[in-house]
């Protein structure tokens, strides 16, 4: 009796826990998944908080859906392999969904019917386990007033005694004749078969024209797609650009700020940027990303596009191992004053143009209001991040981007710049929006002259270059176009930037040299006044100039007394390199004539070459010719070894006899053939590509006419060494020495 009883008891005892599991099974399906994650797998269960969302926002539509209210809805959920995906929504949730509304009818598809047929069976393990029937037998008596019993069952079909069933099909299989209340595309691609163009469009178009027919209520339904992303135009991608109504859920499998996440506030569960630490931890993703390769994107990171399908492509950033010390940086900033990770961040990022390439230093992701950004500046400095007095601060000229300027200009002694404040091109630029400051990205990447400091900053920074548009932030794409245009658009020419550089290196300290700025003296004033328009001609050369190693060559642009664009460079005919340089837009012909005699005068026999601008037939007066008026105030310094010569004439006849055309007035294109014949003919050393590429973009810019004829600023430079070149190669007893060809 004793025994009886206590079986009894045992027995009702395990009656109530099983009621009492069933009924929080029937009111959590996040429960009902870990409850009943034996009968569909064999591996142990380990819990994340990945799996509470999904079954959560599953839920939630469902519970609509099963009052019967109108939700027209479709479910896309993007998660890396491995992350039960297919268990919870493809196995559990028709089974959940039963439990309020045994009737209802739902299609699973997977891109195979082996892999719909595993679902199925899965499915199956639920349906017959004992475990079922315990906790659900009395809800269904007592809710739907009879038992579920299921009356059909095998590898395509599971239909019950409520005339509710689960269709199980593949893609382009038959579904004819089937309705069903929740449609499930459960991977609808082979990640074979996604870079199929054909495949691809077979999967949209079974989608669009099949599965959208397919419905028992046109207005009370689910549609959800669950898949990693394959390609930017996979039926995920499809389904989210289309105009209808969508919940997407996103989430990676290891964060980056280049990825997107959805919901946003989802970033917050990642632990050490890992979506799930325990099934998939860093050793396992760093497995996947070799394994993968170009999948990893996709199947991981969830972002669907391969960079090598991208304009611009990694393998196109130079990575290098170290820099230069001297090298002076610039800071450019794109604000977002913001602690919160689910919105972007300010983007930081440290170049310098050195030579004709870009050296992009540091790239950082700032969460931070303004006053601490301003506090991360500043620290940068103090670290040694970026120089107090030589570097320049740029800032985009945005809402959040003028509060901090301001603040950089009354509490620091930093040189700051607000981008397009004022140069007409970058405003433009700045108008453009981001699409435009790519594209001047494009053409330094394909030329590999974007080199790369190595770091751990990389891979994100790279990635989110060339993922731009479909990349989740763009702040790195902004920084570094607007660096490109002001570094090869707007200011330092090559030559001149070389020269600068090889003064440094050269001749260290034995020449003082001035560079004008609008910035406390820094940097090079790159404006230009609105009717400095005059084009500098080429001119015949003279023949006798051989007892004098260093050429200090002179030109300027402009008309009148007011400060012109001036060049000064010393060329070395032994080494044939420039070894100093002076370079202004705001210097006055007067001082500039100054300025060439100070710097000829700390070289041994310089003699200075004054470039003479007059033109035949101009109006005005010779002595308003800025090289005249020069040439004035060196006589009167009483420099002896001068020499001038004009005419455009003389090489407007000259030029006209060797290519029997007639000669425009377009310096760059003067310049540019000056330099080829030299080069062709041998006459000089190995002149670098990069003098033809600058003038030939210089060139192609003014017959497009995005530039006007003030932009000439940077063949002024360009026709200084052209004219060192040209003098050099007159001369009758050259130096025997070597050439260096250095440049």
């Amino acid at each position: 009796m004793a025994v009886a009883e206590t079986i009894s008891k045992k027995k009702r005892h395990l009656n109530r826990r099983a009621a009492e599991l069933g009924e929080k099974c029937f009111e959590s399906f996040y429960f009902f998944f870990k409850t009943f994650w034996p009968e569909m797998s064999g591996e142990e269960y380990h819990d994340n908080w990945h799996i509470k969302l999904i079954c959560d926002v599953l839920q939630e539509k469902a519970m609509k859906l099963i009052k019967l209210e109108q939700i027209m809805e479709t479910i896309v959920i993007n998660v890396p392999p491995g992350s039960s995906k297919s268990t919870i929504v493809t196995v559990a949730f028709p089974l959940w969904v039963w439990l309020h509304r045994p009737n209802f009818t739902t299609t699973n598809i997977s891109y195979s019917a082996t892999l719909s047929k595993k679902h199925a069976y899965l499915a199956r393990g639920i349906t017959d386990s004992k475990k079922f029937h315990l906790f659900f037998d009395r809800i269904f008596q007592a809710k739907h007033g009879k038992k579920l019993e299921i009356l059909k069952q095998n590898e395509l079909e599971i239909l019950n005694n409520f005339k509710g069933s689960r269709f199980n099909t593949s893609v382009g299989g038959t579904i004819t004749g089937m309705h069903a209340n929740i449609i499930i595309e459960d991977d609808p691609m082979n990640p074979e078969e996604a870079h199929s163009e054909a495949e691809r469009e077979n999967a949209i178009r079974f989608h669009d024209e099949t599965i959208s027919t397919r419905l028992k209520n046109f207005v009370s339904y689910l549609n959800i797609i669950i898949a990693q992303r394959l390609h930017e135009g996979d039926t995920c991608g499809h389904v989210l650009n289309q105009n209808i109504p969508i919940t997407h859920i996103c989430l990676p499998g290891i964060l980056s700020n280049n990825v997107k996440v959805f919901p946003e506030s989802a970033r917050k569960f990642y632990i050490d940027g890992l979506l799930d630490p325990i099934r998939k931890p860093k050793i396992a993703i760093d497995q996947l990303k070799v394994k993968l390769n170009k999948g990893f994107s996709g199947q991981v990171l969830q972002m669907p596009f391969n960079l090598d399908d991208q304009d611009i492509k990694p393998e196109m950033f130079q990575i290098i191992d170290s820099v230069r010390d001297d090298i002076i940086w610039d800071v450019w900033i794109d604000g977002a004053f913001t602690e919160k990770n689910e919105n972007d961040p300010s983007g930081i990022d440290l170049i310098a143009k050195v030579g004709n390439d870009i050296i992009w230093k540091h790239s950082y992701d700032v969460y931070k209001k303004l006053p601490d950004l301003f506090k991360f500046i500043v620290e940068l400095e103090q670290t040694g991040q970026f120089d107090k007095e030589k570097s320049r601060i740029f800032i985009e000229p945005k809402a959040s981007g003028h509060p901090l300027a301001d603040l950089i200009e009354y509490e620091t002694e930093y040189n700051f710049v607000r981008i397009g404040e004022h140069n007409k091109q970058e405003a433009k630029l700045v108008q453009g929006g981001k699409k435009a400051r790519h594209e001047v990205i494009k053409p330094k990447a394909e030329s590999h002259r974007i080199k790369v400091l190595k770091g751990s900053w990389n891979d994100e920074a790279i990635i989110q270059v060339c993922g731009f548009p479909k990349a989740a932030h763009d702040e790195h794409v902004d920084n570094l176009g607007y660096a490109i245009n002001h570094y090869y658009m707007n200011e330092n020419s090559l030559i001149e930037e070389w020269a600068l550089n090889a003064l440094a290196k050269l001749v260290a300290g034995s020449v003082n040299m001035f560079i004008t700025s609008s910035m406390k003296g820094k940097r090079i004033e790159t404006s230009y006044d609105e009717n400095d328009s005059g084009d500098v001609q080429l001119f015949d050369y003279p023949n006798k100039l051989y007892q004098y190693r260093y050429l200090c060559v002179l030109v300027l642009r402009g008309e009148g007394e007011r400060g012109g664009t001036t060049s000064i460079l010393v060329y070395d005919r032994q080494v044939r390199e420039v070894s100093a340089a002076f370079f202004s837009t705001k210097i006055t012909p007067r001082k500039a004539g100054k300025k060439a005699v100070e710097i000829a005068s700390l070289y041994d026999k310089a003699r200075l070459v004054v470039a003479v601008q007059k033109t035949e037939g101009q109006a005005h007066n010779e002595e308003y010719d800025l090289s005249h008026i020069a040439l004035a105030e060196i006589k009167k310094l009483q420099y002896e070894n001068i020499y001038s010569r004009l005419t455009v004439k003389d090489i407007k006849q000259k030029r006209e006899r060797e290519f029997g055309f007639e000669v425009n007035h377009s310096t760059s294109r003067e310049v540019y053939y000056n330099l080829k014949d030299q080069a062709e003919s041998a006459k000089i050393g190995a002149l670098p590509i990069e003098v033809f590429e600058e003038i030939k973009l210089l060139e192609r810019k003014k017959e497009t006419g995005e530039v006007d004829a003030r932009e000439g600023y940077k063949t002024n430079a360009a026709l200084a060494y052209a004219l060192a070149i040209k003098v050099d190669d007159e001369w009758e007893d050259k130096p025997t020495v070597k050439k260096s060809g250095k440049w």
